[in-house]
């Protein structure tokens, strides 16, 4: 199972465009608010099961705000975040996950990249692929579930956008 895992992209869509063209066997589109249009937009242009949630800046049923899935028999809470003000700590979050008893939490909000664990559960913020923060790069997460193991990967766009550029039309992305 293979997840394209983004967040915060604010309208803002070409490089997710460009990154989606070329990588390979995307099972699902992860977007974690910010604009969820954009993932209804991608979901569209590109046939990849989309599945997202609001955040801050989208307005609507407060009920979307946040989502437990299951996928490859792993429970994942989706949250933009911003309900556990995570741009100023961790702990809420994670705690408000272990209550929920999921295998891991991606969130969003801060613009910001992260992957850890706390204990056996993955921690991610994918980061922003439009507006990134603090310093940190434009970047958006591949995330892997084999045999039983979550494993996320932090994609630098610029790296890969200079990658493809270099590559013969066509090329796909190999991660």
């Amino acid at each position: 199972m293979r997840l394209f895992v983004t967040s915060d992209t604010h309208g803002m869509l070409q490089s997710v465009r460009n990154i989606l063209k070329n990588i390979k066997n995307i099972d699902y589109i992860i977007h974690l608010g910010d604009y969820y249009k954009d993932a209804e937009a991608l979901d569209k242009e590109f046939g990849i099961p989309t599945i997202y949630v609001y955040g801050n800046c989208d307005f609507g049923d407060k009920e979307k705000y946040e989502k437990i899935i299951e996928l490859a028999g792993k429970k994942i809470l989706l949250s933009h975040g911003h309900k556990y003000y995570v741009k100023f700590e961790k702990s809420i979050i994670i705690e408000k996950a272990r209550e929920y008893g999921v295998d891991a939490v991606f969130y969003g909000h801060t613009h910001v990249p992260l992957v850890y664990r706390a204990g056996d559960m993955l921690v991610l913020n994918p980061g922003s692929p439009s507006m990134p923060r603090e310093g940190s790069s434009r970047t958006v997460s591949i995330v892997n579930i084999e045999d039983g193991i979550i494993v996320p990967q932090l994609i630098n766009i610029d790296d890969m956008e200079e990658y493809i550029g270099n590559k013969k039309s066509g090329t796909k992305f190999e991660f």
